[in-house]
């Protein structure tokens, strides 16, 4: 019974295809590339289309074409920095379409202008033993709703999976 529900949970989260992008992107004085993979798990050739929106300049290249089955494809972001837009954050949308299924990611664009650190009495920007800069916009890329969907999966896969040995092992103990 476990298992069975387990099975289910995981059919119903599976896709044909998996996006991958950032979840925040920082651009600063030169333009920013950043990588996107689609990746069709489907055993046929699928068709696919890209649109990133944004109020600002911006590109995705190439936006359609063709994924062979089980393969990856690589798209390119390019953001270019505009003096007028430095010191703002947009929310913006990178919506897929592989076949006939369709996912979107928000992407969280920071501009920001040159960057100076402030150093410390020792002339060192890093105090300490690792320099913590970035790790706040890191942590706000992994915080999104499907990663913690993904999250309770696991956790209910994890209690079933346990429920499942206890049971199992109370049966071979019962059986002796």
């Amino acid at each position: 019974m476990a298992l069975g529900l387990f099975l289910l949970l995981f059919s119903v989260s599976a896709q044909a295809f998996y996006l991958d992008a950032p979840g925040t992107i920082i651009v600063q004085q030169a333009q920013k590339e950043v990588l996107v993979a689609i990746s069709n798990d489907s055993a046929t050739e699928q068709d696919f289309s890209a649109h990133f929106s944004a109020p600002f300049s911006s590109s995705l290249s190439p936006s359609n074409g063709k994924i062979g089955a089980g393969e990856t494809a690589t798209l390119i972001l390019s953001i270019s920095p505009q003096e007028n837009l430095e010191g703002s954050t947009y929310d913006c949308l990178l919506e897929v379409q592989v076949g006939g299924e369709e996912a979107s990611k928000n992407i969280n664009i920071i501009f920001k202008g040159e960057e100076s650190e402030p150093k410390n009495e020792t002339g060192n920007s890093n105090a300490g033993f690792f320099p913590l800069t970035g790790l706040f916009s890191y942590a706000a890329g992994l915080l999104t709703p499907e990663n913690a969907l993904n999250a309770a999966l696991v956790l209910v896969a994890a209690i079933l999976l346990i429920a499942f040995i206890a049971r199992f092992v109370k049966r071979l103990e019962a059986s002796k």
